[in-house]
């Protein structure tokens, strides 16, 4: 591939992993820059990015700063580098991305490649969504890409974003377990037909089925009526009991029971899961701020 001209812009695109994924999968949107001449102050030796994305279906889960050869082009082999420095927080809707080179311009202008991955985010899929968005900030008046050195390095966007279809995650039973249950069906027939006799053997029957085959009991909303009730202010973390609407009944981890509004929608796939954030006054009621949902 032909290198780029001194003084053309970089090109950053966005690429997925994957178009669609089902809940529960998970998928990388890499960060690529492209258009390097390798002249003088012309490699990237940092960047400070803000990434918007849908976290009312999606999840932060991890993150690298490897190219496809698994190799930091801002953190080249060099004696006197001070090493490289980079993190990415998630912060409700947003993610704050920044990287940062420790080495010397006249090593990265001679060997960082004119085009490679900086930047790859792992996520994972919580709810179903037509069209999950992950898109960079390119409006962001903080947005910065450093050269080798350490002035402005002029960028065009080519693909600044990417949609991801998420379905519904169908299981298929394991073969062991679907055998159990088709033997376990003539049972489940004559219990209908003998009542309550009948009714006792195919609990016997059932209770011989794996773990994997049993549904779990519902999560019962029992309250602890000696554990104190959050109030305004509070950070709190418990697991979702109800969703009504943008509503969640949530326990609390010292067992007391509160309905909260919700500062963003959560599906109802997701009750069961743990939840965090902090409490503030809405009104009459208390709304939930700063979620985080895990499983």
């Amino acid at each position: 591939m032909a290198a780029a001209l001194p003084g053309q812009a970089a090109v950053i695109n966005l690429s997925s992993s994957a178009s669609s994924v089902a809940v529960g999968q998970s998928f990388n949107v890499d960060f690529r820059i492209s258009g390097l001449s390798g002249a003088a102050d012309d490699s990237l030796s940092g960047f400070d990015l803000t990434v918007m994305f849908d976290s009312r279906v999606l999840q932060l889960t991890g993150f690298s700063f490897a190219d496809a050869n698994g190799v930091n082009q801002l953190d080249l082999a060099e004696a006197a580098s001070f090493g490289f420095l980079g993190d990415a927080k998630a912060s409700g809707s947003l993610i704050d991305v920044f990287g940062l080179s420790g080495n010397s311009a006249t090593v990265l202008d001679a060997a960082q490649t004119d085009a490679f991955r900086f930047l790859s985010l792992n996520f994972k899929a919580l709810a179903p969504s037509a069209g999950a968005f992950i898109n960079l900030d390119k409006f962001d008046p903080e947005i910065l890409f450093v050269n080798s050195g350490a002035g402005g390095l002029p960028i065009n966007f080519g693909s600044d974003g990417v949609q991801i279809a998420i379905g519904q995650n169908t299981q298929v039973p394991e073969p062991g377990t679907l055998l159990l249950l088709l033997a376990a069906l003539p049972a489940l027939l004559l219990a209908r037909r003998r009542g309550a006799a009948a009714l006792a053997l195919s609990a016997g029957l059932a209770a011989t089925l794996p773990a994997s085959a049993q549904q779990p009991a519902p999560a019962q909303a029992s309250k602890d009526a000696s554990a104190p009730t959050a109030k305004a202010g509070d950070a709190i973390s418990g697991q979702i009991l109800e969703i009504k609407g943008q509503r969640a009944q949530i326990r609390m981890n010292n067992g007391s029971v509160q309905w909260v509004s919700l500062d963003t929608p959560v599906s109802n796939l997701l009750v069961g899961a743990k939840i965090s954030g902090k409490l503030v006054q809405g009104g009459d009621t208390l709304r939930l701020t700063n979620i985080s949902i895990s499983n």
